[in-house]
């Protein structure tokens, strides 16, 4: 969901800010792009009123608008930090976006009183360079129509992150209050030489209403534009003006927000995507369908597929001389040789094998700092399987954030993957999507479109079909599951909780918050020490004592990142943290389970009542997610990633003296159930020292029409409900 502070909004121009700008710079060119930027006539940044049926937004955007210029220039001139000087094509760019916000209550009041700047650097190039300016302007608007510009030179800057990595300038707005009206912009400048602009991406609805969307684009007839309009964007009106720049246009009005739950922007809402290519830089890729210069509005899906293909048809038809276990393993040889005899015997399967190289390479990955790209590890994937003779093929597809693969926008958007097998294949994914079993797909990636690669030749004589497309599995609820195992033991008027988690499937990515870089070496090595295999990775001396000491970092960090579960999971923290410890990473296919456990004591679940005991059975369930009153009616469908199962069991230690009061008990259990999913709890007490309550929620399937939307709403609610439950026991 888009958040609309000015972070969000720059979209790629906001991560471009760089510390070089000097101040004083910095304050004259804001002072010139200020005075151009509210001198626009623009109406719709005039408008006073906001419709009744907005009243009780939060925010109401009254106008966006976007600009986006590029321009190319052919001159002499000199790389900035070297010597040299060239003769090529710059490209002159800028991109304004500019917001008119009404604040209506405390919540948008505390949004926009301070905003975020993203410092992140760029890239340098080595036959090219990229120059930037940027310009910061926001001025506040009162109701009797007086206006308050904003020093935008007094921000402060901020340093996260152990060494200080993550950059960032934060703004304050002084004066802002409830009823005003908010007028910011965000402008970057760019010169670019052997390099293309950065793709534009136009998202036309937002977490507040829109009452005018207006997007202006003006682009030079000699580089090659490309852009797709989706989820049922209105295309741009196309003109050319006196230069024969291509102008393009849209309006829109009227746009409602995004839901606050289970939406997805790429999948739902009307976005454009634009992509701006110089195809005579010599520094970056130029896809084979940039290659002509003018517009492309809406290209065939063959070219951008093609433009994939061709993209990566070199190293696919390429043998490889080398693979990553030998560079980076002691013995790394014996690996691959090991693997083919044991299939030649019929010992393993070729997909075994294909397991043990996938997840040799994510240990690899991992154990060497993730040094290596997603194409750069399919690259190595396909070397390491023809290596051991393991037949295989590759594949794209798109994440759920991403356009689907048949509105392939880019192809940068598409993610390759490799099928071993053809009755019951397994898919093998780059580690940056998750830590998964190979027998697992992530869960952005579970029932999205795919295509398998074909040779130049054969997509010469048959061209891609809708049939050719097809659908990687999606998991059941009990793929995708998440068991959660509580032992709990009343102390006085503690509770002593052992709490286990299991994470399967799409639910895993749960768990990844208490992993460190030990427990994930060490897992990975527990899997591949096998068939008399001992996997020890090459280091130097510097390399060992590096690792042991991120290691005992990391230990710390750990404990900290426990609590911290704790706390997400309970919604307050624990009064004494014992233990925590990760006991299956779940890289196994035939023990693909993220396991870990934690222990803990809890202040604030039990409670006297005279001499009886209350405690707060439904804290022992996590945190659930609550509705808002603007969250009951819904008019867009539901997106849920993939279908999901939680599993609670809950053992509780009656202490001696103290009995289970049955009304209390019984009135546990419930159960809501209908095609979305379900909400069940089962509470016994089979003896007269225990407790025992299982509690299932399942969300049946993936995705839903809004028209069921009331029916996953009953869900909620009996989840939510059963949170404030309690368990009576009385004193005997």
């Amino acid at each position: 969901m888009k958040k609309l502070i000015l972070t969000t909004i720059a979209l790629a121009g906001c991560a471009l800010l760089a510390f070089a700008d000097k101040k004083d710079e910095y304050i004259r060119f804001t002072d010139t792009i200020r005075a151009e930027v509210y001198a626009l006539d623009l109406p719709q940044f005039k408008v006073k009123e906001i419709p009744d049926k907005y009243k009780n937004e939060s925010s109401v955007i009254k106008a966006v608008y976007e600009e986006v210029g590029a321009k190319k220039k052919t001159g002499f001139g000199h790389i900035p930090g070297t010597l040299r000087f060239s003769q090529k094509a710059q490209i002159r760019g800028s991109h304004l976006t500019r917001l008119l916000v009404h604040i209506n209550d405390k919540v948008a009041l505390d949004t926009y009183s301070e905003l975020d700047f993203n410092t992140a650097h760029r890239t340098k190039y080595w036959d090219g360079y990229e120059k930037y300016r940027h310009a910061v302007g926001v001025r506040i608007i009162k109701p009797d129509g007086t206006i308050k510009d904003i020093d935008t030179s007094e921000f402060v800057e901020v340093e996260e992150g152990k060494k200080g990595e993550k950059q960032s300038r934060k703004l304050a707005v002084p004066g802002l209050e409830v009823g005003d009206d908010i007028d910011l912009f965000y402008y970057t400048e760019s010169k670019l030489q052997n390099v293309h602009p950065d793709p534009v991406t136009f998202d036309m609805r937002y977490d507040a209403p829109i009452m005018s969307y207006q997007i202006h684009c003006v682009v030079d007839d000699n580089l090659t534009t490309q852009y797709r309009t989706l989820n049922g964007a209105p295309d741009f009106t196309i003109s050319r003006d006196e230069d024969k720049n291509y102008v393009l246009d849209l309006e829109m009005t009227d746009i409602e927000k995004e839901p606050r739950l289970w939406y997805n922007s790429a999948m739902q809402s009307p976005t454009i995507k634009m992509y701006i290519f110089n195809r005579r830089n010599s520094d970056e890729y130029t896809p084979q369908s940039a290659r002509k210069d003018g517009l492309m509005a809406n290209p065939d899906i063959l070219y951008i597929l093609e433009d994939r293909w061709v993209a990566w048809d070199w190293w696919i038809q390429t043998k490889s001389v080398g693979t990553m276990a030998q560079a980076y393993i002691r013995d790394g040889k014996k690996i691959g040789k090991t693997l083919k005899d044991l299939v030649k015997k019929g010992e393993i399967s070729n997909q075994q094998a294909a397991d043990y190289i996938y997840n040799t390479l994510c240990y690899i990955y991992f154990a060497k700092g993730a040094s290596f790209d997603e194409t750069k590890f399919i690259r190595q994937l396909k070397a390491d399987l023809e290596s051991d003779k393991i037949p295989s093929t590759i594949g794209i597809s798109t994440v759920s954030s991403l356009e689907p693969l048949d509105q392939l926008a880019n192809l940068k958007n598409s993610i390759a993957f490799f099928k071993v097998g053809d009755d019951n294949p397994r898919y093998y994914f780059p580690p940056v999507r998750g830590i998964l079993a190979p027998s697992e797909i992530p869960a952005n990636l579970q029932g999205r479109q795919a295509l398998m690669w074909r040779k130049p030749k054969e997509r010469r004589k048959n061209s891609t079909t809708d049939e050719d497309f097809f659908i990687l599995p999606e998991g059941t609820p009990e793929d995708n599951r998440n068991v959660t195992t509580i032992d709990a033991a009343i102390d006085g008027t503690e509770l002593k909780i052992t709490r286990t988690e299991s994470y399967l499937g799409a639910t895993k990515t749960s768990g990844l918050q208490v992993l460190s870089e030990e427990d994930i070496n060490e897992g990975y090595l527990k899997y591949l020490n096998r068939y008399g295999l001992d996997v020890i990775i090459k280091e130097n001396k510097k390399e060992i004592a590096d690792r042991a000491e991120r290691y005992a970092d990391g230990r710390k960090q750990q404990k900290e990142d426990f609590k911290k579960e704790i706390r997400s999971y309970h919604d307050t923290d624990a009064v004494e943290f014992t233990d925590g410890k990760v006991s299956n990473l779940g890289v196994d296919p035939d023990n693909p389970e993220l396991i870990y456990t934690v222990s803990y004591t809890m202040a604030d679940l039990l409670k006297r009542a005279g001499k009886n005991l209350i405690l707060s059975t439904g804290k022992l369930l996590s945190s659930q997610i609550e509705t808002l009153p603007s969250d009951r009616e819904r008019a867009d469908d539901v997106y849920l990633t993939a279908p999901r199962e939680y599993v609670t069991r809950i053992n509780i230690n009656i202490p001696s003296g103290y009995q289970v009061n049955q009304r209390s008990l019984e009135a546990l259990n419930t159960s809501v159930s209908n095609n979305t999913g379900c909400f069940t709890v089962k509470a016994i007490s089979p003896s007269g020292d225990t407790v025992t309550i299982e509690i299932t929620k399942r969300y049946a399937k993936s995705g839903l029409p809004s028209g069921q939307w009331p029916d996953l709403l009953k869900i909620l609610d009996g989840a939510n409900d059963w949170q404030s439950s309690t368990l009576l026991l009385n004193k005997i």
